[in-house]
């Protein structure tokens, strides 16, 4: 007879649109540095809204900034997209906020105003700091 499992489910974090675009804007491995942040198993996650939301921003897109979405879409590849739409009077931002406060989740984001309504939820929201380095807000 096995002993019961004593070990947690990984800790979910939600990239939003802008997150993904931090490896290749600063050049920091947000999976390996997430996981060192947070100091424990990891599962990466993002929002069908957060996907259609990069598609919407590559059609009107410059070149460099479409290359840019481009690899946040290889990155958001890497991650297991959430079963959770966006309402349909609802802003991404918005549907992040209610899916992160509802399924405990932490989210990364480098958007100022979407950490502070983050925040006020209670929701832990990791950052991006001196452009090299990622701390848990919260």
């Amino acid at each position: 007879m096995s002993a019961p499992s004593t070990s947690r489910p990984p800790q979910g974090i939600l990239f939003d649109t802008n997150f993904l675009l931090v490896p290749i804007r600063f050049g920091v491995d947000i999976f390996s540095e997430s996981e060192r942040t947070i100091n424990t198993i990891v599962e990466f996650l993002v929002t069908p809204g957060v996907l259609q939301e990069i598609e919407y921003l590559k059609k009107t897109a410059k070149p460099s900034f479409r290359r840019d979405l481009e690899f946040a879409e290889k990155i958001a590849s890497q991650c297991r997209v959430l079963d959770e739409e966006v309402n349909p009077s609802e802003k991404v931002d918005d549907s992040i906020v209610r899916i992160a406060s509802k399924l405990g989740l932490i989210v990364g984001t480098t958007d100022a105003e979407l950490r502070k309504k983050l925040r006020a939820e209670g929701v832990k929201v990791l950052v991006l700091r001196q452009r090299r380095y990622l701390e848990l807000d919260g």
